[in-house]
């Protein structure tokens, strides 16, 4: 376990050198400009009555912003190490290709949560510059929002090793944008059956659930804490559901013919 760790703790150091490298949180300096400039022109002409509409554009923009960082950093990991080759002188190590998948995972995971919180506390700031209160309920979105960004980099990074980059990227969009409309549409189908119908529940249940982790909706409208429980049973889905997803990511990895 502790090598496990020690090998993680190098590929996210490499991760986020290389994220430096190419540049990509220059990406999320420019959207933090461009929200502050459009912050000023609210402030230009006033926000008041607006509260509310001015919240829910500003974390809708996180949220997509985000979820699209995330897709495209996590799909990235492993299909360019392979098509770089630079993968064989990290195989070439003391190292399994379980500890290599676990270190991508983490390394994708800190680079999206790092972009995510540079545009949270950005959004914070605006908002509270052009006088509009946050509730504390905003600690859980953030903290949710984190949980997310694990489970869909896991999701990512499996369906990498199973799809070419190009298809995993616009499936995972699609799974990532879609969750919350694909769980609506099978009730809607299935209306006429009884909610407690065994074969509904375990399709519902075996759909990507991505929505789950969004609580923008919350702040929006100013809702008090969620119950704690909440979110801990959040973080037993993102654990489970992401561990089932990784799991299915190594057993393809571990038989895959590099080259």
């Amino acid at each position: 376990m502790t090598r496990t760790l020690q090998i993680t703790r190098a590929l996210v150091t490499a991760g986020l050198l290389e994220t430096l490298r190419r540049k990509d949180l220059y990406v999320v300096l420019i959207l933090t400009l461009l929200l502050t400039l459009g912050a000023s022109a609210f402030r230009v002409f006033g926000v008041q009555g607006l509260e509310i509409f001015v919240k829910d554009v500003a974390l809708t923009a996180i949220g997509v912003m985000t979820t699209v960082l995330t897709v495209l950093i996590a799909a990235r990991q492993i299909p360019e190490e392979m098509q770089r080759r630079t993968i064989y002188p990290l195989m070439a190590r003391p190292i399994t290709r379980g500890q290599l998948l676990l270190g991508k995972w983490a390394t994708a995971t800190m680079t999206a949560s790092l972009c995510f919180v540079i545009l949270a506390l950005t959004t914070l700031g605006l908002l509270l510059t052009l006088g509009i209160g946050v509730k504390p309920i905003f600690v859980q979105y953030v903290l949710l929002k984190l949980l997310g960004i694990g489970w869909l980099c896991a999701m990512v990074i499996a369906l990498s090793l199973y799809m070419t980059p190009a298809a995993n990227v616009t499936l995972s969009l699609i799974l990532a944008f879609g969750s919350g409309l694909f769980g609506r549409l099978l009730l809607m189908a299935h209306w006429e059956h009884d909610l407690s119908a065994l074969w509904l529940n375990l399709l519902y249940g075996v759909l990507p659930h991505y929505d789950y982790f969004d609580m923008s909706k919350k702040v929006v409208f100013d809702w008090d804490l969620a119950p704690w429980w909440v979110l801990g049973a959040m973080a037993g889905y993102a654990v489970l559901n992401g561990g089932a997803w990784l799991l299915m990511g190594w057993l393809r990895f571990r038989k895959q013919t590099i080259g």
